[in-house]
């Protein structure tokens, strides 16, 4: 019993530091890029590297990215390659170079040479590629039966809540439930040429795609891998208002054990209130709590009854978005609102998300 004891107190210490760890690595983040929206310098670096230095958490390639950006934009040859080379072997896809319009220009420069040799020769990161067939064949099969939808066809429409619904169980028992999440770390970025390979190699056809090739072209808008996430994983969560709910206390030891960014966490909670208010799938049988502020991610949206958006000139409801954020180590709205206007005026692409597609 006494070994027991020892065991558990072990495991409950260890957990203790892996939180403080990645809340560390977040912190840390969050200081590097308040830096340099405040001083536009180099000093943002050493914190960066600090970041990049915590044992026992998960990194992220968006947040080496947003350093290449930055150390290109201050002309450091040298730490535009260190943190490429960074980002590379946590799993970011050659083809993302340029998700900033920063680097529209890349390739008539030398660097270009020598960032190509570093994806080459650097150390890539392993998955597991199990799970990223099974969440590619999830969403997919729910991407298709969405797509046919009619509302005059309720056996459709009951064969789509009860496959989003198996999804969402498969994503509870074999992660959520352990404090886990298939993000881009355990499964990869998600990138056109993966998704493209799966559909290859299980012949099948996206019709979204197609239908928007019909519409407007063959023209891509935007790569799926300049988003910097596995954006299947998040799909069917954001069908549902039950789904951050019921799934809240899982979803925040996702965040502390480094497999959902603070970020991501913010995201599921707004768009658990701001879409889906009114779904007809029965296993939305939650009773959606309403707050006077969230995280002011998602913009004033006129055609929904329940709102997540306070006004910037409302200083009280502000003050408790700021410390909403800070709860789950979540950069400040205030640097987030800067980090906006210096992605236009500079081309330095700070936000990644997984509501796109």
């Amino acid at each position: 019993m006494k070994h027991q004891i020892v065991i558990l107190l072990f495991i409950l210490s260890f957990s203790r530091i892996s939180f403080a760890s990645q809340n560390a690595y977040y912190d840390l983040i969050n200081l590097a890029e308040e830096t340099f929206v405040k001083k536009k310098n180099q000093e943002c670096f050493a914190f960066y590297d600090q970041a990049f230095e915590v044992k026992k958490a998960k990194h992220f390639a968006k947040d080496a990215y947003v350093a290449a950006e930055i150390a290109y934009y201050l002309k450091d040859d040298e730490l535009v390659k260190k943190y490429f080379k960074k980002a590379f072997e946590l799993g970011m896809p050659f083809s993302a170079i340029h998700s900033g319009s920063i680097f529209s220009n890349l390739e008539k420069t030398s660097l270009y040479p020598e960032i190509t040799r570093i994806y080459k020769t650097c150390k890539k990161p392993t998955f597991d590629l199990e799970t990223r067939e099974r969440v590619y064949t999830y969403c997919f099969a729910s991407d298709s039966i969405k797509f046919l939808l009619r509302p005059n066809l309720p056996q459709q429409d009951q064969a789509y809540h009860q496959l989003e619904n198996e999804f969402r169980a498969y994503l509870f028992d074999e992660f959520l439930s352990k404090g886990q999440f298939p993000n881009e770390n355990m499964i990869g970025i998600a990138s056109d040429s993966l998704f493209s390979d799966f559909l290859k190699r299980n012949n099948k056809v996206d019709q979204w795609q197609q239908a928007a090739i019909k519409m407007f072209g063959s023209d891509e808008p935007e790569v799926m891998e300049n988003n910097f996430v596995s954006k299947f994983s998040f799909s069917v969560l954001l069908h549902s208002h039950c789904s951050f709910p019921k799934f809240q206390p899982y979803l925040l030891k996702a965040v502390e054990n480094g497999y959902m960014q603070p970020s991501e966490y913010a995201l599921l909670k707004e768009t658990s209130i701001l879409w889906n208010q009114d779904s007809k799938n029965p296993w939305d049988d939650c009773k959606l709590e309403l707050n006077k502020a969230y995280f002011n991610i998602l913009s004033f949206d006129p055609y929904k009854k329940n709102q997540t958006y306070v006004d910037p000139k409302n200083k009280e409801l502000m003050l408790l978005v700021e410390q909403n954020r800070a709860a789950i180590h979540m950069q400040k709205w205030s640097v987030d609102n800067e980090k906006i206007k210096l992605q236009k005026e500079l081309g330095i692409r700070f936000f990644f998300g997984f509501l796109i597609r």
